[in-house]
């Protein structure tokens, strides 16, 4: 019998990077220009607009198309961290493992394959051609994400107070106030205040679940 739904956002909790975006802008060497994460938080823009300019920044510093095998290979240097499937092989006892990530969806596939997870959510990206254009479908856009989480738990015939959710960056905040479990991992900057419990491994997520599921 399921007991619970656990989610996992998928950048800087199961992998050695922080965001996905972060990291395609500097393998490009472009500018991650927060002014416009300022403008998608005040709502002058929507998510789909800040895709695009992150997208339209990243061909304009490389200088030349990019192909959808350079994003492939990019992400190729971004592991999923060593104690993840272990961990996540435990929970799937009794819960069903989500990954619900704002994130790309050609790292949070292989992700999601690697740690088996039941569920993966993601943004992906829009290609012609096999060449990478200014655009893609925002499937978990940010300030969305309790609603997108929301809606699966509805999905499963569960509430949200038997949802788990493990994140690590301010955009948590507004699912950790969601959730029955938020958890932080560590370093998580100002979500670390809205977290029951902030860890630093993942393998002390399999207690705090035990313990709270009962």
């Amino acid at each position: 019998m399921t007991r619970g739904l656990i989610v996992f956002d998928c950048d800087g909790v199961l992998t050695n990077h922080e965001s996905s975006w972060k990291f395609l802008h500097e393998y490009f060497d472009s500018k991650d220009d927060k002014y416009f994460a300022i403008l998608y938080k005040k709502g002058l823009i929507s998510y789909l607009d800040w895709m695009k300019i992150d997208i339209a920044l990243m061909i304009h510093s490389y200088g030349k198309p990019i192909k959808r095998e350079e994003i492939v290979k990019a992400f190729s240097k971004i592991q999923v961290l060593p104690e993840a499937k272990r961990v996540i092989d435990e929970l799937k006892k009794e819960h069903i493992i989500a990954v619900v990530s704002s994130g790309i969806d050609l790292l949070v596939k292989r992700v999601c394959n690697t740690i088996g997870a039941d569920v993966c959510l993601y943004n992906e990206l829009e290609f012609y051609n096999d060449e990478l254009i200014p655009g893609g479908k925002p499937h978990v856009p940010l300030k969305e994400k309790p609603a997108v989480i929301k809606r699966l738990a509805e999905e499963l015939g569960l509430t949200m107070d038997l949802v788990t959710y493990i994140g690590d960056s301010d955009w948590d905040i507004l699912v950790f106030k969601e959730v029955g479990l938020p958890i932080a991992v560590y370093p998580c900057g100002n979500a670390c205040k809205y977290a029951k419990h902030v860890i630093h491994k993942l393998d002390e997520l399999i207690p705090i679940i035990k313990e709270y599921y009962g």
